[in-house]
């Protein structure tokens, strides 16, 4: 095989492809990384024979318009883990499809839906499976869930996926017409989507229980206005439902009031106007408590980092005037660094309750389940003034916020 040929599939332009997947932005995962992961992918599911010559870090770094250092960090990802080894100037050649065993146990598939293609969610799911799939000495084959297909075949072994497959992770959601075990030459399948997704059985993460959870931490903290900014451009309106239930529920369990009028407002703004976020943002400020930061619970990331971005442009200063947190994290523009305070789900243990039950369904036939929930985790930021009230003078004072029960998690299982 021809050095030259190894750029097919990698688009020439600002979207780079490297063998037909989508190399992007990601705050989770960098390019280097996502480049080892599609060569780890193509690897271990046959492109290159041991000791064949895979394409040079100059070569694929032209053809994706990356610099060296980035292909090469990939590179040398490889050779640590055994993949590969280099030759000097000869270049770099396949070692071992499986460095940890003789031959894999088996195959997941993992299926993704077009419009997901390329999406920095989809991408780090598929990371996590990836890794997930490599500790369990299992392969992954992903596949993109061709048009019009029927959704009694999707899960018929040798159709889309072959048929040493052992079960099926689905992304993207769609009515089974039968379980695992009713019919013959079926695969065990699992979805992993939003909870408000109508498929079983399903993995997905607790958000209502994430925003209760946001608030509660907050008014721990010592705040006691919190308000609640409602973000429309939500996939779904139940994933926006369940974010607004979520500080509800902690709002009435401490007693404190709701600004009605203030949620009802959010709802008509544009993240991407800088006017309209800034309306919004002074509306907030302006029943500020003196000497007090109101606390921002925000539906979405993206409205969490708009008025993140906004604040600064109208002299308000986070965290010490303004707490925000919200669903999932980024870094701040122009921070030097500092991040978005957030939940995030435990993209691993998600993962790890797929696998079980693709194994529950391949012993018993079927599953126990319909849908597991797992609690997500608290990722401390930037963005939140904790404040605890002195014995002496019951003023409020910086105080570190508990963290003791950060890294537990939980699940909570719906039998079906």
């Amino acid at each position: 095989m021809r050095v030259g040929v190894y750029a097919l599939g990698i688009l020439m332009s600002k979207e780079r492809k490297l063998f037909g997947k989508p190399i992007v932005p990601h705050h989770m995962l960098n390019f280097a990384e996502q480049i080892y992961d599609i060569l780890v992918a193509e690897i271990e599911l046959g492109r290159w024979k041991v000791n064949e010559r895979l394409p040079g870090v100059i070569h694929l770094a032209k053809d994706l318009q990356f610099g060296t250092k980035t292909v090469q960090s990939a590179y040398d990802r490889l050779k640590q883990d055994g993949y590969v080894t280099t030759l000097g100037y000869r270049g770099t050649y396949l070692k071992s499809r499986h460095p940890q065993a003789q031959t894999a146990s088996g195959k997941i598939g993992v299926l993704v839906s077009a419009e997901q293609t390329g999406q920095p969610l989809i991408l780090w799911y598929e990371h996590v499976i990836l890794q997930w799939a490599r500790r369990k000495n299992l392969l992954t084959e992903v596949k993109v869930l061709p048009a019009g297909m029927d959704a009694g075949k999707i899960n018929q072994k040798g159709a889309l996926f072959e048929e040493d497959v052992r079960g099926i992770i689905s992304l993207t959601p769609f009515q089974m017409p039968t379980r695992f075990g009713d019919s013959e030459g079926t695969l065990p399948i699992v979805f992993l989507c939003a909870p408000f997704e109508q498929c079983a059985p399903k993995v997905c993460a607790d958000v209502r229980d994430a925003y209760y959870d946001l608030t509660s931490r907050l008014i721990r903290y010592g705040h006691t206005r919190v308000v609640f900014s409602e973000d429309s451009v939500e996939p779904d309106p139940l994933q926006t439902k369940m974010h607004r239930e979520g500080y509800l529920d902690a709002m009435k369990e401490h007693g404190l009031p709701v600004d009605q009028a203030l949620l009802k407002a959010s709802r008509e703004v544009r993240n991407t106007d800088l006017t309209s976020v800034a309306d919004h943002l002074n509306a907030i400020i302006r029943a500020k408590i003196p000497d007090r930061p109101t606390a921002v619970v925000a539906g979405s990331l993206g409205r969490g980092m708009a008025l993140a971005r906004v604040a600064p442009l109208q002299g308000i200063h986070i965290p010490e005037d303004l707490s925000i947190v919200t669903i999932g994290s980024d870094r701040l523009e122009g921070s030097g660094g500092r991040q978005m305070t957030g939940m995030l789900p435990d993209f691993d243990h998600m993962v790890e309750m797929c696998l079980s039950l693709l194994d529950q369904q391949k012993v018993a036939g079927k599953s126990n389940y319909t849908k597991i929930h797992v609690r997500m985790h608290f990722l401390p930021g930037d963005t939140i003034r904790a404040l605890a009230p002195t014995a002496e003078s019951g003023h409020y004072e910086l105080s570190a916020p508990p963290m003791a029960h950060d890294l537990q998690t939980l699940s909570q299982a719906v039998p079906c």
